[in-house]
């Protein structure tokens, strides 16, 4: 069995495909990698034939079938219209738009809570105003005319935390010690 070892990219975009012995057919790609690209079509080309396929955002390739399926066939890329290199990079960069990474999800609940001005000091001592967007049991969004850098160590009142993310006009902090999620409320005092 032919194991597939290196790294795949699921993408989806359509082709055309053919060949000298055979008449034009359409197929869509399904994923691709270093060893090549693989298609999703009705039309089954046999292992070791040669294909060109012009693929929307790639052009066309001259390739070779090294697998085939029921429907489903592998090629592995022997030349492009342009350089093989910003070829597999544009491509790359389209699967990568196709499947962006999974949201984060939020462990705890989030809070306005009825005292939002607070007084964030940096480690150096500077001390900035800041505005409670919202809270959690493990950090704060703070609004501030001047955020601070990813990674910097605060206090938000009295409670050290680290910037954990940058926004326009503001962070988003991670508590160093997380609170337990039932003293979390409108009313709670960083």
């Amino acid at each position: 069995m032919n194991q597939r070892r290196s790294e795949r990219y699921k993408i989806i975009l359509p082709a055309l495909c053919w060949s000298r012995h055979r008449p034009d057919f359409y197929a869509v790609t399904d994923d691709l990698s270093t060893d090549g690209i693989r298609f999703k079509s009705s039309t089954i080309p046999s292992v070791d034939e040669s294909l060109t396929c012009s693929i929307r955002h790639a052009g066309s390739l001259e390739a070779v079938v090294v697998r085939n399926a029921v429907d489903s066939f592998a090629v592995r890329v022997l030349r492009a219209d342009h350089p093989l290199g910003l070829v597999v990079q544009s491509l790359v960069s389209l699967a990568k738009a196709q499947n962006p990474p999974p949201m984060a999800t939020r462990i705890h609940r989030r809070i306005v809570p009825d005292k939002q001005h607070v007084l964030v000091t940096t480690e150096a001592g500077s001390m900035l105003p800041g505005r409670l967007i919202d809270i959690s049991a493990s950090g704060a969004a703070i609004s501030m005319e001047e955020p601070l850098d990813v990674g910097t160590l605060i206090t938000i009142g009295r409670t050290r935390a680290k910037v954990a993310r940058r926004f326009d006009n503001g962070i988003g902090a991670a508590f160093l010690a997380p609170f337990h999620h039932d003293a979390i409320g409108p009313d709670v005092v960083l």
